[in-house]
């Protein structure tokens, strides 16, 4: 009777692997300064057969951050640059950030297959051009 048991939390743990997503979102990369249109790029990991497209990829105030206090990026530029392995998100602002402090939510959402949510805090420092 174990050994049936067994058998069974095997079949199912792996069929309910083969449903999971391979799709990753890595770390933020920021390169722009307080007082300037936010410059960021944040590279995502697809498994074989994932895609993303345009439309499937947002900025979003997430309604449930712990940071709610702190602004969120909302007005935005973006562009999906296809790489090797996945794809690079690159975010600008449409204006320039006064904000030492703002946040990122991340949505994608391609159809019931691949959905994920990252939430990303950034500190702005001075730029050089601004300091001078």
């Amino acid at each position: 009777m174990i050994k049936k048991i067994q058998i069974a939390a095997l079949v199912a743990t792996t069929l309910l692997a083969g449903g999971a997503q391979a799709l990753t979102i890595g770390d933020i990369d920021v390169k722009s300064g307080l007082g300037q249109r936010l410059n960021a790029t944040i590279p995502v990991t697809l498994a074989a057969g994932e895609d993303i497209s345009q439309g499937c990829v947002r900025l979003e105030d997430t309604p449930n951050s712990k940071f709610k206090n702190v602004p969120a990026v909302t007005s935005y530029n973006m562009v999906i640059d296809r790489t090797g392995k996945g794809a690079v998100i690159r975010i600008s602002t449409t204006s320039p950030l006064e904000e030492p402090v703002v946040r990122v939510g991340l949505l994608i959402r391609c159809g019931a297959k691949v959905s994920t949510s990252r939430e990303f805090m950034i500190t702005q420092k001075l730029s050089e051009s601004a300091k001078k």
